[in-house]
């Protein structure tokens, strides 16, 4: 039975509490608070309420700034997680002001990826069509103009749900709006069960922790917090004093400091005009020092680290004096530190704060010169980094807010010239993670106004150009910028950018099956990268050699080329570079009918790409492996496999490399001739429905062959003769076609499953599924998720060749694999 709707599910039943983290970190992204939330039970219910409905499928969150919205919003998805089975994902738009780049923002958080010439916003669509999906769209207050394409998604995905936090409703058909109201205050005589005063009380022990609510101080921190109008911001800012002042004292200041109805413009509302004066009281207790610091790291976006901070906030001498200011600030509930990528040290701003520092820059008149200082450090923090293949490429994704500011203030100050270096620099960036046409964008833009003269710069944003279009298939602009670049290279005497642009063209040539043409430019290159002694740029020519020498048909040098690359990358500590070196050792063991040694590298290329959370090159993996299992004695699971990699590219929206459709065709053809067209499907199916982590999973649990495979040595020549047959044009139907020809042979059907076909992991499902176990309650007997039971059920249906449950169960009695039980009439 298909699974119901969110509604349906949760028509008349509470919705289960769910925690935010693991098992699936793809299935669910949501922040994690850095505090419990307190109170707010009452909301929590009734928004969770309100996305059980059907009828409700935009529903914004609404209020002023600092009265929770964000807090709600996360404590409200991990309630609801149960009740959307394809995931919820939170998109978090503080960071952007321009409404174009809220579709890039919802892909990042989707994972799916531009491709080609299709519009973004089609791939979304077509990613969310039929899935149940709730996405958590925070701060749209400051992108309403982009409200139209929420109404876009809402009316081509039917089975979308969109939580929405905003300061005003996106007035659009359809929406549904719950206020947030502030905290509960205090009754007379029960200030210790109101949720405000709780909160005051927990925020204030965070800095001093015997702090408690005590008769003489009760009616102060009550006061306190009426006054603060019961907004959660205000309250944290004033509790964070009680370091350094009484509550009695702290009322007494924030009296002063907060007349009634006096801070914002009158037409705003009185809480909002109260949070405004709560900053600025809160700031105003700050040294000049210090609030010159916060006014000058106000500039930041979406965070930063303190080796930013000391080029921006102008203290690159007095490492010491801004730690202690960051630390103070950090203190007053002004910053708050963030963990890092590669364990490193970041600090943000909420936005309201934020945004209020801004207004301070712009009153100091200092707004133009932090500006420029932080398009500046940006510049040349892209420089310093200029992320390559095996780059820290997360480094360059935590300050991708930062680097679009920079790219934003260096256009409207019309300094092209540093937008060039700095898209310029991104390249790698833009290409990996998928970002190729804000990439294409910002780089058109600046070479259309910038001179055409052969400097440098303008040759590396060429190349930057044409790694980003080669990203989208567009091979011959690609070759055009390649040419271009060298030609720069040449005329300034730059062998790293020869090198690169060597690189491209090569690249450009293989995909296009040009491997005369490939060979020359990528040994060009090697001499270069040798010669400038880049040991890890030389590791990526190598196994880009490899399979040029694979395409020409020699195996020997193609398995020399791919071994020198793992060396060098190992050298290097480089373990996604050798996850790529180690498909290419596979795929030469495959070429030669060693599928022993195929199966191996395989295993090693899925450990290392999934040691540092790759989510599209391990496509290379499950595609291997899938042949592996295909070819052994577990085609169900190879056609679950070809099902993951049809997701994986549908999310990812880039072509499949010509190689790996080699061995996801063979792993097609082999699973469906042996399980035969319909058991192949649904297998197919289910492995599509599959989450990431599942099919690494399953991928990891593939034998290796042990000597000859189940059905003979397989001939040499395999990668290389499907290889022609794509270069001739042949369609991906009409290759597997060609393939189970030469497959369905006699001998090559499958012998009636035995008990050996029934692996430890799946008899301990079949004895549940016997005990009368449901999907859920099987999946937290064995710790995975419920699509995981779902996968290992498919397979045990395809190995025992039964169609339910029901009969896979008498099947496993008749075999031995359970006792023999007379009832059986619950198993349906």
């Amino acid at each position: 039975m298909a699974d119901p709707t969110p509604a349906d599910r949760n028509r008349g039943h509470p919705i289960a509490s769910v925690p935010l983290g693991p098992p699936d970190q793809f299935r669910v992204t949501l922040p994690t608070p850095l505090t419990p939330l307190v109170g707010r039970e009452r909301e929590v219910a009734e928004v969770a309420a309100l996305l059980s409905r059907a009828d409700v499928r935009l529903l914004t969150l609404s209020g002023p700034g600092g009265v929770g919205k964000t807090r709600l919003s996360i404590e409200v998805a991990a309630e609801v997680v149960d009740a959307f089975p394809d995931g919820v994902r939170f998109v978090g738009l503080a960071p952007i002001r321009d409404a174009a780049l809220v579709a890039p923002a919802i892909g990042q958080a989707l994972g799916v990826r531009e491709a080609g010439d299709t519009p973004l916003i089609e791939r979304i669509v077509a990613f969310l069509h039929d899935r149940y999906v709730l996405l958590v769209l925070d701060n749209f207050e400051q992108v309403m103009e982009a409200a139209p394409l929420v109404a876009d998604l809402l009316g081509a995905c039917p089975r979308l749900t969109i939580l929405a936090t905003s300061r005003a409703r996106l007035r659009i058909s359809g929406e549904r709006e719950h206020v947030v109201p502030p905290l509960g205050l205090a009754r007379p005589g029960e200030a210790d069960r109101s949720e405000a005063v709780l909160l005051f009380v927990a925020r204030a022990q965070a800095v001093k922790e015997d702090f408690a609510l005590t008769p003489d101080n009760t009616v102060a921190v009550a006061e306190t917090c009426r006054r603060l109008d019961g907004l959660p911001l205000a309250i944290e800012l004033a509790a964070a004093r009680v370091k350094v002042l009484s509550p009695m004292a702290l009322l007494f200041r924030l009296e002063k400091r907060l007349p009634l109805l006096t801070g914002g413009g009158r037409d705003l509302p009185a809480r909002q005009r109260t949070m405004r004066d709560a900053i600025a009281w809160s700031y105003g207790l700050l040294t000049p020092e210090l609030q010159a610091l916060f006014r000058r790291l106000s500039v930041f976006a979406g965070g930063f680290t303190l080796e930013a901070a000391e080029t921006v906030a102008d203290a690159p001498g007095d490492n010491a004096a801004l730690v202690d200011g960051i630390a103070e600030l950090v203190d007053q509930s002004l910053l708050f530190p963030e963990p890092g990528p590669y364990g490193g040290s970041r600090f943000a701003m909420l936005e309201t704060i934020r945004e209020f520092g801004l207004e301070c820059l712009e009153t100091t008149r200092e707004a133009e010169a932090a500006r420029d200082a932080h398009a500046a450090y940006f510049v040349g923090f892209g420089e310093r980094a200029r992320p390559d293949f095996g780059g820290r490429f997360d480094l360059v994704e935590a300050d991708h807010a930062n680097l679009r500011a920079a790219l934003t203030r260096l256009q409207e100050t019309g300094d092209a010239d540093g937008v060039l270096r700095l898209a310029g620099a991104l390249a790698g960036f833009w290409q990996v993670r998928g970002h190729h046409g804000e990439g294409r964008r910002w780089l058109e833009w600046a070479l259309a106004r910038t001179a055409d003269r052969p400097t440098l710069i303008r040759g590396q944003a060429l190349q930057a150009l044409g790694l980003v279009t080669w990203s989208q298939g567009r091979y011959d602009d690609a070759a055009g910028f390649a040419q271009a670049s060298l030609a720069i290279a040449d005329q300034v005497g730059d062998k790293q950018l020869a090198a690169a642009a060597l690189t491209l063209l090569g690249l450009t040539d293989e995909i296009r099956f040009r491997w005369e043409r490939a060979k020359p430019h990528l040994e060009r290159s090697l001499l270069l990268r040798r010669e400038l002694r880049v040991r890890i740029s030389e590791a990526v020519v190598l196994f880009l050699l490899s399979g040029v020498a694979l395409g020409m048909g020699d195996t020997a040098l193609a398995t020399r080329r791919a071994e020198e690359s793992l060396a060098a990358f190992g050298e290097v500590g480089d373990p996604h570079g050798a996850a790529n070196a180690a498909g290419y050792l596979a795929l030469s063991a495959l070429e030669r009918g060693d599928d022993r040694a195929a199966a191996l590298a395989y295993h090693d290329a899925l450990r290392l790409w999934s040691s540092v959370g790759d989510r599209w090159w391990i496509v290379k993996a499950l595609a291997g492996l899938a042949w592996i299992a295909a070819t052994g004695e577990e085609p169900e699971t190879a056609a679950m496999l070809v099902g993951g990699v049809d997701a994986l590219l549908d999310v990812v929206g880039a072509p499949i490399f010509p190689f790996d459709r080699v061995t996801y065709l063979h792993a097609a053809a082999s699973a469906e001739t042996v399980l035969g067209d319909e058991l192949f499907a649904r297998l197919r199916a289910t492995g599509r429905g599959c989450t990431l982590p599942d099919m690494m999973a399953i991928a990891s649990a593939v034998n290796v062959p042990t000597g000859s495979e189940w059905h003979g040595r397989p001939p040499p020549g395999r990668v290389s003769a499907v290889l022609r047959l794509i270069e001739a044009g042949r369609t991906d139907r009409e290759i597997i076609e060609m393939l189970k020809t030469r497959l369905t042979r006699p001998g090559r059907g499958r012998a009636p499953a035995t008990s050996r076909d029934v692996s430890p992991r799946e008899a301990q499902v079949l004895g549940l599924i016997a005990e009368g176990k449901t999907d859920a309650e099987i999946a937290a007997a064995l710790f995975v998720s419920r699509r995981t039971v779902n996968a290992h059920v498919a397979n045990v249906l395809g190995k025992l060749k039964v169609p339910n449950r029901r009969d896979a169960v008498a099947r496993a009695r008749d075999l031995g694999l359970l006792p023999a039980v007379p009832d059986q009439s619950r198993y349906t």
